[in-house]
């Protein structure tokens, strides 16, 4: 184990020093291994909890999209351990150019775009926490009704989104890439700026969604 560990630490080094990898040894090593530390903390985190709200009613009916944001971050932890393995056997296997088509239809590289739920999960959350504070009543009536609601627009957005990013990328001409496949570099650039930017306009709608619930609490 640590002959191989120490081959595949020999193998990035040699192909650091060689010019031909697209990141410094420190980058490389944020990008694979802190995949793999972060994918394996999340899901030990956050799939228990979603597994816990899940299987008991009474959690499902009030908790239902917290579950759903656990969810989402378990899967993308499982995705960010699948894209630190695709990169440790890249790293092996020695960098390589392909087409650019080849990661967009790569499956850890089109998981790990789901990581754009992150930004609507947290606005999905704090509709549903002002709507308990601005509209108790209805709120409590028809919970489940405005939970799915909201739980099949974020996700209606996100699938449109990425799947928009990936058509889109997969119909423009064939550039060569490195084989680690950055998302930067395999999305077309316009899409990926525009899934960047809606996930981070998501996140920030969310913050000031939170701060109006939190305002009128203290009413």
């Amino acid at each position: 184990m640590d002959l191989a560990i120490g081959q595949m630490t020999e193998n990035v080094t040699s192909t650091v020093s060689k010019g031909k990898l697209p990141l410094s040894y420190g980058d490389y090593f944020l990008r694979t291994y802190a995949y793999l530390i972060l994918g394996t903390i999340l899901i030990m985190i956050n799939i228990p909890v979603f597994l816990l709200v899940i299987t008991h009613k009474a959690l499902r009916k009030s908790y239902l999209i917290l579950a759903t944001v656990f969810l989402n971050s378990g899967f993308t932890g499982i995705s960010s351990i699948l894209l630190g393995i695709k990169r440790l056997i890249d790293t092996a296997n020695g960098e390589q150019f392909i087409d650019h088509h080849k990661c967009v239809i790569n499956i850890p590289i089109f998981l790990f775009t789901a990581e754009f739920l992150s930004g609507w999960s947290l606005l999905m959350n704090s509709a549903e926490r002002l709507s308990v504070v601005a509209f108790p009543i209805y709120y409590y009536t028809h919970n489940m009704h405005i939970n799915y609601s909201l739980i099949a627009t974020h996700y209606g957005i996100t699938v449109t989104a990425v799947t928009t990013a990936v058509v889109a990328s997969l119909i423009e001409p064939s550039r060569r890439i490195s084989n680690f496949c950055l998302l930067n570099k395999a999305y077309s650039p316009r899409y990926y700026q525009a899934l960047l930017l809606l996930s981070s306009s998501a996140s920030m709608l969310s913050v000031i969604l939170m701060v109006v619930v939190v305002v009128n609490l203290r009413r």
